[in-house]
């Protein structure tokens, strides 16, 4: 009898996991075991939601709460599946990059400073300062600048960026995030099947478990942020917060 070759992890098309999508396994060739309809409930929650979105009349709070709503259906297939993943609390590898962020995420992170006491506000405010002064540097090694208000303009720069192995300001110096409640959703997607080094500088590319619920997400994300904060751009995580600095 003979066995099953490894996966190729360079696969494009192992990345995407939709429903009906053979089963896949991670580095420690371990079958990803998805509980039987996890995937379809997060996506007829979302269906559902989107039609309630749909009515809804713009609004900053109702914005909010409907983000929230797409992250903790997003969270239930993260939990259900993260057992099956190399990631693990502390690892942070994935902190150093760009974070495509829309207005509305922002603005969820922005209710979450705003608990926290000033010093940590003092201490996040300098890193948000170098980060962005990195961020427009890149930019302008572009011809012309890349747009650091729109998807393009920020994979122009991703991976010079990356080289920079700049931790976002909100990770603390025990690499945990400290707004984790209020991450945006790309921070909670970035769930890795190959080895945790694949992650780090220079190594990898890691490949990450995805499934038509992230990317249905990931839409809806964009058309809230439009409807009720009345904004397209995309941007990084401190990018946003140049309004709060002043600059």
């Amino acid at each position: 009898m003979t066995s099953n070759p490894p996966p190729d992890f360079l696969d494009p098309s192992l990345p995407t996991l939709n429903i009906g999508h053979p089963a896949i396994m991670n580095v420690r060739g371990e079958e990803v075991v998805i509980p039987e309809g996890l995937l379809e409930k997060a996506l007829q929650e979302l269906e559902t939601l989107e039609e309630v979105s749909l009515s809804d009349l713009p609004s900053r709070e109702t914005g909010l709460e409907r983000l929230r709503q797409i992250f903790s259906i997003v969270d239930r297939v993260g939990d259900g599946v993260s057992s099956g993943m190399s990631c693990h609390s502390g690892c942070a590898s994935c902190c150093r990059v760009i974070v495509a962020t829309t207005r509305g995420e922002s603005e969820l992170l922005r209710e979450r400073v705003r608990t926290h006491p000033e010093s940590d506000k003092v201490r996040w405010g300098e890193g948000i300062l170098q980060r962005n002064a990195l961020l427009e540097a890149l930019s302008r090694t572009r011809n012309p600048p890349a747009d650091l208000g729109r998807l393009e303009g920020l994979i122009d720069i991703c991976e010079p960026y990356e080289k920079e192995n700049q931790a976002c300001p909100f990770l603390g110096p025990d690499r945990m995030c400290q707004v984790y409640a209020d991450r945006p959703l790309l921070c909670r997607i970035c769930w890795v099947l190959t080895d945790p080094k694949d992650c780090e500088p220079g190594e990898g590319p890691p490949v990450k478990f995805r499934t038509a619920v992230f990317h249905r997400a990931h839409e809806m994300v964009g058309k809230i942020s439009q409807h009720h904060f009345l904004d397209d751009r995309v941007s990084p995580i401190p990018y946003w917060f140049r309004e709060d600095q002043g600059t």
